[in-house]
């Protein structure tokens, strides 16, 4: 189910760390098992049009704060950003899968499909700060199903 204001805030964080990537210094020096997150290379886009991605991830229990899993994907002129879910942070691999509402102008055949792992730290400041903590950018290939 589509969350409005968990969309947003994906949204948002997207556009905070977009912004902040070079001023708010990652965990580069924390000792933390690595973070991963990888984009599936087959996308699905059902009878209604909704988009459907899915991956894989895994975060460090370290972490304090949420974890998010961002993604999105641009196929010619059409972009979908796809509502986030928050990770379980257990040092395990996950599977995540994200939807749209439905897409208009995605059809079958190659797009472009990113995920992120993004990290709201309160550590440094008052306000969360989006840190993004590992993104995959691949080829996607979307298929009818």
């Amino acid at each position: 189910m589509i969350n409005a204001r968990r969309t947003m805030l994906i949204s948002a964080a997207c556009i905070a760390a977009a912004l902040t990537t070079a001023l708010v210094p990652g965990s580069a020096g924390a000792q933390f098992a690595p973070d991963t997150i990888t984009i599936a290379p087959r996308g699905q886009i059902a009878k209604d049009g909704t988009l459907v991605l899915s991956g894989t991830y895994r975060c460090s229990s370290l972490r304090s704060g949420p974890v998010l899993i961002g993604s999105n994907a641009t196929q010619g002129e059409a972009r979908a950003e796809i509502d986030g879910a928050l990770a379980t942070c257990d040092d395990r691999v996950h599977t995540w899968r994200e939807t749209t509402d439905p897409a208009v102008g995605f059809a079958p055949g190659k797009a472009r499909g990113t995920a992120a792992l993004i990290h709201l730290d309160a550590s440094r400041s008052f306000v969360p700060l989006p840190v993004i903590l590992n993104t995959d950018d691949r080829e996607v290939t979307l298929r009818r199903g």
